[in-house]
């Protein structure tokens, strides 16, 4: 083969290698569950996450630079005395390299729901079925998922499931933790704790 035609084949080659994702499969890790328990004024409070679920799927425009995934979980959090507050879950989102207008969208299935921000079968609160963030280079956004209000000395939950993940324009690795934040009010002190998921790969 003559060196000019070793040249095309090359210029080709990383042609493809740019504009194409990698070979399609889907792969569904198991993250492990977190509980944490704090002692506060008005008695103890316990947030926790559990069935966290991360589906990879192939990007449906079929480029190296966008990321896909089905991501499911559930948050709990229970409240000892007499406090309320509010439970919230979401998802840290980070990308190393992005490209010029590089942006994450966060896709909820349908859900229940009358006007405004949809509602779960179980009362929890989608707070937005669309959000879109402009990521820097290094930067880590956080995207929150679902809010639900607490019950004194009950457990409250938060299910999510196959919510969709899209990550567009990140040309480095993509990585996302998953995170609950509990919120107890009481009249005589606000307090609040959080668990942490692991962080895993897009």
């Amino acid at each position: 083969m003559s060196p000019g035609l070793w040249k095309v084949c090359l210029v080709v080659a990383a042609a493809g290698a740019l504009c194409h994702a990698p070979a399609a499969h889907a792969e569904v890790q198991r993250m492990p569950p977190h509980e944490k328990t704090f002692a506060s004024a008005f008695g103890t409070f316990t947030v926790g996450t559990t069935n966290e679920t991360v589906d990879r799927i192939p990007p449906l425009n079929m480029v190296a630079t966008t990321r896909e995934a089905l991501v499911g979980y559930v948050s709990y959090g229970r409240v000892n005395g007499g406090a309320g507050g509010a439970l919230k879950t979401g998802y840290h989102v980070g990308c190393a390299v992005t490209i010029q207008n590089g942006s994450m969208a966060f896709n909820p299935q349908p859900s229940l729901g009358f006007g405004g921000s949809p509602t779960m079968p179980n009362g929890s609160l989608l707070l937005s079925p669309t959000v879109a963030v402009n990521v820097a280079p290094g930067e880590v956004k956080e995207v929150a998922v679902a809010e639900k209000a607490l019950i004194p000395n009950q457990v409250v939950q938060t299910v999510i499931r196959d919510f969709h993940i899209v990550v567009n324009g990140c040309t480095g690795p993509v990585t996302i933790r998953q995170f609950t934040y509990l919120f107890a009010k009481s009249p005589q002190v606000d307090d609040s704790g959080a668990v942490f998921g692991d962080p895993t790969w897009l």
